[in-house]
């Protein structure tokens, strides 16, 4: 009978958690696609209290990738906040504990591709230094890890940044990015609470867009209103053909 007890009450405690991290993965979606991912250090003060009360592996890797989303904001839009810096060592520390683990450690590779990116984008006289790491990564990351979304996703970030920035082709971008989406779509279901499928979805529509493929970027921006319907953005993103 104490047996049964005790299962009973290790399953309700995985319910509560799953249910929690569920939750916290919905609200985050629903701040990405307002566009306020400016607040989402709330969300990393919010997970910290979370594993000081009981260390979790998913939670420590979802507070990386949420860093990892911060830090991209703010790089991009207050280049000069001192929160960079601190980010960075967090996203830093999150990843060295979390390459400690065997289940995590080919998946931290894709985002070590975007730690090292960041610390040139951060520090511009470090960037061929940088750089190459970053392009090291996201290579291994898909030698290693072919079946992480993760892998492909980052390593499109990186060669739409590169298109964008140094000129070429979306090409690539456009090929990392659709093969990311396929695998989120084969291995999760919960899409509509996934932010991190829906801005794989978005710069897969950029790309197409500063690629000057316009039917293609439309039919991607339409997918995600039909995931994410409230994100109203999108409307003004469209092309009209």
């Amino acid at each position: 009978m104490r047996f049964i007890i005790l299962i009973c009450v290790s399953f309700m405690l995985v319910t509560i958690a799953y249910s929690q991290t569920n939750s916290l993965d919905c609200e985050l979606t629903k701040s990405y696609t307002q566009q306020r991912i400016g607040t989402w250090g709330s969300y990393i003060t919010k997970i910290s209290s979370e594993l000081e009360k009981k260390p979790n592996n998913d939670l420590l890797f979802k507070r990386m990738m949420v860093r990892h989303m911060y830090i991209a904001h703010l790089l991009f839009n207050e280049s000069e906040s001192k929160e960079i810096d601190t980010q960075l060592e967090g996203m830093n520390s999150d990843l060295t504990e979390l390459e400690k683990k065997s289940e995590y450690a080919s998946k931290c590779l894709a985002f070590r591709s975007a730690y090292n990116a960041y610390c040139a984008v951060n520090s511009p006289a470090t960037a061929l230094y940088y750089l190459p790491k970053s392009f090291s990564f996201a290579k291994d990351a898909i030698a290693k890890s072919p079946n992480s979304p993760y892998s492909w996703s980052e390593y499109g970030n990186l060669q739409y940044c590169y298109a964008l920035f140094l000129g070429g082709s979306f090409a690539d971008a456009i090929h990392s990015f659709t093969k990311a989406i396929e695998l989120i779509e084969k291995q999760q279901k919960n899409v509509a609470c996934n932010w991190y499928y829906i801005h794989t979805l978005l710069f897969l529509a950029k790309s197409y867009e500063d690629n000057k493929q316009y039917k293609e970027a439309n039919k991607i921006y339409d997918k995600i209103l039909t995931i994410a319907p409230q994100f109203s953005a999108i409307h003004r993103w469209k092309h009209k053909i």
